[in-house]
C-alpha cells in the first residue's frame, strides 16, 4: 500500500538570487511520533544545489508506518512571510523556510522543532457525527488558528500557520492576527473550499452562524460588478500535459476511463488562480508481504505525479491577496516541483503561467498596429458553455456581448463580461 502526499507546483524558472540551498530527499524511523532530526538530515554537494530566494526543509510523518520524510530545496519568496519551522495545519507536517546559503540543515533549522506561537479558544463541531454546528458553541478546543468550514459545517482548530494564507500569497500572515482570513476558491463543482480562519484572542471567532453571516457579506457580496471570469478545471496524470487539458470537452478515452464529459468551464471572482504540482511525497515497504499490517519497514521517495488546479478566487479584502506566482524548486538546473499563481484579470489562468512562457493567445487589435501572422491565427478556447474564439473573449472584454444561439435557434444565451 502507498500513501501519497501531494507537494506543489512546475516547470523551470530563472533564478534572481545567489542563495545556494541543499536540494535532497531522505527517511527515517520516527521517535516517539516525532522526526528523528540526527537520522532525517540530508545534504547535497555544490554541484547538485539548487539556487532560489530562500531554502525549503519540508517534514511529513506517516503516523501509521512510523516513517518521517525530509525533503529539501528551493523557494521563490517566503510563504505568508514564514521564516523558521512552524506546523502546516497539524503535527504531522512541519515547514521550514531560511535565506542564508545552505542554511536548511538540521543544525541552522533548530532540528526541525516549530517556533511557538500565540494560542486562541475555538468552537469544535463535527456534523458529519450528528452535532448541530449552527446552534451555538457546545465544545471547545485550543490552537493557534481557528477554522470554519462552510461546506461540510465544521468548527475547529489547527496547529501553526493554516495553509490559506501561503495559498493567498500574504505578505506576513501574522499582521493578520486577531483578523479574519476568508475565502471561497474552486476549481471545479467537486473541489470547492468555502470558509475562514480567525485568531481573535477574545476566542470563539469561528462560532457558525457570526462566520456565516461575515463570509456572505464580505467576501460572497463583496465587489459583485467587478468580478474577474476565469478558467476552472481539475486535472491529474502521472506525464506531463500541455494546454490541451484547457479544452472543454474530455477524449473518448477520457469519458470512458474517468466517467468525465467536460474537462473545463468558468467561474468568477476577485481574483484568478492556477496551481501545479509534479511530485509526490509516498513511503512505500521496503519488502513484499502479502498483509499490510505485517510490514514494518518502509521507505520514502518521490515520484511524478501531476496535478493542475485552476479557477476562481474570493476573499475578504483585496489587502489579504498578493497576485505573482510561487515556486518551489530542485537541484542546480531548477527542476519545479510546484508552481501557484494568482492573477486578476478575465481568463488571466492560462497554462502558460506555470509553464513560465509567454501568453500563446492572441492579443486583441491595437488601433495603428499591424497584427502578426500568429496574431491572426485565431486559438480556440472553451468556456463552461460553448467554444468561443479568443478573439471573440477579447471584443467581449472591451465591451462588447456575445450572443450565443442554441442548435434549434430557439433560445438564445446573452453572455456580458463587465
Amino acid at each position: 500500500m502507498i500513501l501519497c502526499f501531494f507537494l506543489a507546483f512546475l516547470t523551470t524558472v530563472p533564478s534572481v538570487t545567489s542563495i545556494q540551498c541543499h536540494s535532497c530527499l531522505t527517511y527515517c524511523n520516527t521517535v516517539n511520533g516525532k522526526v528523528d532530526p540526527i537520522n532525517c538530515d540530508c545534504t547535497s554537494p555544490p554541484n547538485e544545489q539548487c539556487t532560489g530566494n530562500a531554502c525549503f526543509a519540508k517534514v511529513e510523518i506517516f503516523g501509521s508506518e512510523h516513517t518521517a520524510v525530509v525533503q529539501k530545496g528551493c523557494i521563490s519568496d517566503f510563504p505568508a512571510g514564514q521564516r523558521g519551522c512552524q506546523y502546516s495545519n497539524n503535527k504531522d507536517t512541519i515547514n521550514c523556510f531560511c535565506d542564508q546559503d545552505e542554511c536548511n540543515t538540521r543544525h541552522k533549522l533548530g532540528s526541525y522543532i516549530p517556533s511557538r506561537l500565540p494560542s486562541v479558544d475555538c468552537c469544535i463541531c463535527n456534523s458529519h457525527d450528528g452535532e448541530d454546528c449552527e446552534s451555538g458553541c457546545s465544545r471547545k478546543c485550543r490552537g493557534n488558528y481557528c477554522v470554519t468550514d462552510f461546506e461540510g459545517k465544521d468548527l475547529g482548530c489547527g496547529l501553526g500557520y493554516p495553509k490559506l494564507p501561503s495559498f493567498l500569497r500574504v505578505d506576513d500572515y501574522l499582521d493578520y492576527e486577531g483578523d479574519y482570513m476568508c475565502t471561497r476558491y474552486e476549481s471545479s463543482a467537486s473541489h470547492v473550499m468555502n470558509g475562514c480562519v480567525c485568531t481573535h484572542p477574545s476566542g470563539l471567532c469561528n462560532e457558525f452562524n457570526k462566520t456565516f453571516n461575515y463570509q456572505k457579506k464580505h467576501v460572497m457580496e463583496r465587489k459583485n460588478e467587478n468580478l474577474h471570469y476565469c478558467y476552472a478545471l481539475t486535472h491529474r496524470a502521472y506525464k506531463p500535459f500541455g494546454q490541451e487539458v484547457f479544452k472543454k470537452y474530455a477524449t473518448m478515452s477520457e469519458r470512458e476511463e474517468h466517467n468525465i464529459f467536460f474537462r473545463s468551464s468558468t467561474c468568477d471572482g476577485h481574483f484568478c488562480f492556477i496551481s501545479l504540482t509534479t511530485s509526490e511525497i509516498i513511503v512505500e515497504s521496503a519488502d513484499f508481504r502479502h498483509n499490510y499490517e505485517d510490514h514494518n519497514e518502509f521507505v520514502g521517495a518521490a515520484r511524478p505525479r501531476f496535478e493542475l488546479q485552476v479557477g476562481c478566487l474570493r476573499v475578504n479584502g483585496d489587502d489579504k491577496v498578493q497576485t505573482g506566482c510561487t515556486v518551489e524548486t530542485q537541484g542546480n538546473n531548477s527542476e519545479v516541483l510546484a508552481k501557484h499563481c494568482i492573477c486578476d484579470s478575465h481568463l488571466c489562468n492560462f497554462h502558460h503561467l506555470v509553464r513560465g512562457t509567454e501568453d500563446p493567445r492572441p492579443k486583441a487589435a491595437v488601433p495603428g498596429v499591424k497584427q502578426t501572422t500568429s496574431q491572426l491565427n485565431p486559438v480556440r478556447l472553451y468556456t463552461s458553455n460553448k467554444e468561443i474564439d479568443e478573439n471573440d473573449i477579447l471584443s467581449v472584454m472591451n465591451g462588447g456581448e456575445i450572443i450565443w444561439s442554441a442548435v434549434s435557434g430557439v433560445v438564445a444565451l446573452v453572455f456580458m463580461l463587465l
